[in-house]
């Protein structure tokens, strides 16, 4: 008995060690969830970005008259900016009739590619194809 009186509270290394582990694991998995949340953000950001550059483009075609299309490819260079940094994006609008005549139409391809983008990590391609009737 006078030995389990005299025993002294407190943690052992051991279990010192497993706590200081836990909460150090806890902190580096918290920091690179936020990490992964952040890249995450800004990528989707850059795709905002290019599709709203590339359907303005294609509401400029919806606005044109149908015969105002020519068929051919275009292919032109757009500077983006988050403010800090510029990169540069190729955009490609392409247009072919599909079937002609009365009842025909327009096939019209957008892409724009950015080899990496803002984010930097890998190429990234937006497309949209989009179909115009005669009126």
């Amino acid at each position: 008995m006078s030995s389990i009186r005299n025993w002294k509270k407190g943690f052992s290394l051991l279990e010192a060690l497993l706590a200081i582990f836990l909460l150090a694991s806890i902190v580096v998995y918290s920091i690179s969830a936020f990490m992964v949340a952040r890249h995450t953000s800004k990528l989707s950001r850059e795709r905002i970005v290019i599709s709203n550059l590339l359907r303005a483009d294609m509401e400029n075609f919806l606005g044109s008259n149908y015969s105002g299309i020519v068929d051919g490819s275009v292919i032109t260079y757009v500077d983006i900016s988050d403010g800090s940094r510029t990169f540069q994006a190729v955009k490609t609008l392409d247009s072919e009739t599909v079937i002609a005549g009365i009842y025909g139409y327009k096939k019209i391809y957008g892409k724009i590619a950015w080899s990496g983008g803002l984010s930097g990590n890998r190429p990234l391609d937006e497309e949209m194809v989009m179909y115009v009737t005669r009126k």
